[in-house]
């Protein structure tokens, strides 16, 4: 033991030494540990890799129809853009990559002639092809509905190998615009929150 009850800091090497606890030796803290001084590295989850996508101008969402939206920018990637394919607009979870995820995907949708009471726009992030994350706006009879932002978003659990993408379907009638580069509402982004889950 070092010290004894009457000690109230114990100093420990000098500026610039390195203190190593080997491999297979255990550090064991019953106390608290106080880094407001200095720099704590290697705690915790640094919610990587990530990935932030957005389009390069306006697609035409056709009625009746699941159309994947053309999100064809990367904005920032973790991995150097690897993991998100801009032809097929998928992210790809990557090597070292599987756990829990926090996905959102969003735009901003005009140019409907009208949407009619009980008519909407719905959306969903898909994995794997499959719908995960939903959400939907619809007209009821007290207004109409032209345009409008719509969001989908939530956690998901991945596996290395399984890919994200968006779909939007609607059912007005006519044909619809999806805005896929409207400030910083629309778009595909996603963030592993924890890993090994």
């Amino acid at each position: 033991q070092i010290g004894d009850g009457n000690t109230a800091t114990i100093g420990l090497g000098k500026s610039g030494d390195t203190l190593t606890v080997p491999s297979g030796a255990t550090l064991s803290i019953a106390g608290t540990i106080n880094a407001s001084s200095g720099t704590a590295t290697g705690f915790g989850e640094d919610n990587a890799p990530y990935f932030l996508v957005n389009g390069s101008g306006t697609q035409t969402i056709s009625n009746n129809t699941d159309t994947v939206l053309s999100f064809n920018q990367v904005i920032s990637s973790m991995d150097s853009a690897s993991g998100y394919n801009t032809s097929n607009y998928r992210y790809t979870v990557q090597t070292g990559g599987a756990g829990l995820w926090y996905v959102r995907a969003g735009i901003y949708f005009n140019n409907a002639s009208y949407i009619g009471t009980g008519e909407q726009v719905q959306m969903q992030v898909r994995v794997n092809g499959s719908a995960q994350l939903n959400n939907h706006v619809v007209r009821d009879s007290s207004s109409s509905l032209t345009d409008g932002w719509l969001y989908a978003h939530g956690m998901l659990k991945v596996a290395e190998g399984d890919y994200f993408d968006t779909v939007i379907w609607q059912n007005s009638g006519g044909n619809i615009t999806a805005n896929l580069t409207n400030g910083n509402n629309s778009g595909m982004r996603g963030f592993r929150i924890k890993a090994n889950v």
